[in-house]
């Protein structure tokens, strides 16, 4: 039976709202007014438009937003925001489309390349791009105040300083990311080194690789895409599409590859294991390759977390075998303090019934997959025969590992809580996002090794990521919840990473070092909705010799 909240008015078990009260429901009354108009007219900030003489580029692309339309079902075509890459000049990176899809491109770059992207926005609104994972200087980092308005170009200069890793890329715009991401912005930026190449045949080229990029969508009548996100859940759609393609079938050889997964949807959490109960060989996450690789009967991925799988599929010739996303029970925290009033059932049994889901019956939007409900991903045929026979190789040694005896903090790390207050305005450390302030607990300084702890005080997950670090998952405090146990064997904590799951109760302390760039950055719950709704903040990198720091 559908609820109605007596302070906000509005059915929270199957709400779907316009944007423009999106807005106004997240507190970003007066950021609407400013969508559509470039950023630096109000006085945040100018974006790079032309290209440094200081700086020699080892190679240049061109990256541009284009509105097109691509056919995705039978019938209509679909309209869709989508980049077009283009090498223009240099070597160290190749550029990739992803066949048939409104996704990419792919970019391949070696570590230490010297790139300069212009980055071209043909769309009728606002947008930038930001590089997921990478640490780059802060006017590369696509923060909302660096956005561009349509017709302009952006310039990013910058050396790829990282180790080999599955990045991507996706925009950052005031109040637009989830819509512009749901449109198709989004594209994958795969780096090796000779470390790399070592371990995995074919990594410099993706000669074994196969991109895994999963999203749920909701179209109309017509096959458009249909942006109806839910205030607490943010978008879930009812089709699962990899790639780009719904109903995904790949055709594969009988021997191994690397599988490389991105949860590029915006809201949805994934529980990924194969049908035949073949275990999942996880050698990579966010940040690069594991020291040694791990074996998990299913995998949970939150939004824009990656894992790269070597699967093998040597003993299934001649055979079919699926990848699903496996049940789960959502949330589960009882009744919640600090809600604004609004008093939160275990497991959100309040918003509706939906038998078998712990229940838990939140829709996203018209008609979506529950959260935590189970479906099919993507088919995979294997061949009769093998043309080659790729042996993985023996995985890096990381570079460093944290421990209570090389983080100062380890102890007493940084405590930032994760809550919900008032018109269902997600807060971090009771605060909402404001275009350039900082708090003093928001400031650390360049080559500073420190620890931060995740609190969530809220009934749903977030995965909380940190924009120019990586960081490694030095402990999990678990909650008091039964619905844990339906999740936390699927967790890869081991590596690096940029992106983490914080279960409903749950304490994650991370440990990091920042820098080598200086600046404001920014650090927030990737789900997109939850981000366009203020759950972000800026941090800055400071250098110490900087007078009045």
């Amino acid at each position: 039976m559908p609820n109605k909240n007596s302070d906000w008015g509005w059915d929270m078990g199957s709400q779907v709202i316009s944007r423009r009260d999106f807005l106004k429901v997240a507190g970003f009354g007066s950021a609407a007014l400013l969508l559509g108009r470039p950023l630096e007219a109000i006085g945040l900030g100018s974006p790079n438009r032309s290209p440094l003489p200081s700086f020699a580029p080892d190679a240049e692309i061109s990256l541009t937003a284009t509105d097109t339309r691509m056919q995705i079902l039978p019938g209509a075509q679909t309209r869709v925001y989508s980049y077009e890459g283009q090498l223009l000049s240099g070597s160290g990176v190749t550029v990739q489309a992803v066949p048939g899809s409104y996704l990419g491109p792919i970019l391949r770059v070696k570590s230490g390349t010297k790139l300069r992207i212009y980055f071209h926005n043909n769309l009728i609104e606002d947008s930038v791009i930001h590089p997921h994972g990478l640490r780059v200087p802060e006017d590369c980092d696509g923060h909302p105040m660096q956005a561009i308005g349509p017709g302009e170009t952006k310039v990013y200069e910058f050396e790829v300083i990282d180790r080999a890793g599955p990045y991507w890329f996706h925009p950052h715009p005031m109040g637009r990311t989830a819509e512009q991401v749901v449109m198709g912005l989004a594209g994958l930026f795969n780096v090796w080194d000779p470390e790399e190449e070592q371990a995995v045949p074919g990594a410099s080229t993706g000669a074994n690789d196969l991109p895994v990029i999963i999203q749920d969508r909701n179209f109309d009548s017509s096959n458009q895409f249909l942006y109806n996100p839910n205030m607490m859940w943010g978008y879930l759609g009812n089709r699962i599409l990899v790639n780009g393609t719904p109903n995904a079938v790949f055709s594969l050889e009988p021997r191994a590859y690397r599988l490389r997964f991105l949860n590029g949807s915006n809201a949805r959490t994934y529980k990924l294991a194969w049908s035949n109960n073949m275990p999942l060989k996880v050698i990579g996450t966010d940040g690069g390759l594991l020291a040694v690789a791990v074996s998990r009967d299913y995998v949970m991925l939150m939004p824009g977390e990656r894992v790269d799988v070597w699967a093998d599929f040597s003993a299934l010739a001649g055979q079919q075998v699926i990848l699903r996303s496996l049940a789960f029970e959502a949330g589960g925290m009882g009744m919640m303090g600090g809600m604004g009033g609004m008093a939160m059932m275990g497991g959100m049994g309040m918003m509706g019934g939906m038998g078998g889901m712990g229940g838990m019956g939140m829709m996203g939007g018209m008609g979506g997959f529950a959260v935590g409900a189970a479906f099919d991903i993507l088919t995979v045929n294997v061949g009769n025969k093998a043309s080659v026979k790729p042996v993985l190789g023996p995985l890096p040694a990381l570079s460093v590992r944290y421990d209570a005896g090389n983080v100062p903090n380890y102890t007493t790390p940084r405590p930032f809580t994760l809550e919900m207050g008032h018109m269902m305005a997600w807060t971090l450390n009771g605060r909402v996002f404001e275009m350039e302030a900082v708090a003093e607990d928001e400031k650390v300084n360049r080559d500073e090794t420190m620890a931060w702890e995740w609190i969530n005080n809220s009934p749903i997950p977030h995965p909380m990521h940190m924009h120019n670090v990586q960081f490694q998952v030095v402990q999990r405090t678990a909650p008091a919840s039964s619905s844990y146990a339906t999740v936390n064997q699927g967790f890869v904590d081991t590596g690096w990473k940029d992106t983490v799951l914080v279960w409903p109760g749950e304490r994650v302390k991370v440990a990091m070092k920042f820098g080598p760039h200086t600046g404001m950055y920014m650090y927030h719950c990737h789900i997109l909705e939850h981000e366009d709704m203020t759950m972000m903040r800026n941090y800055m990198i400071m250098d110490t010799a900087m007078p009045g720091m």
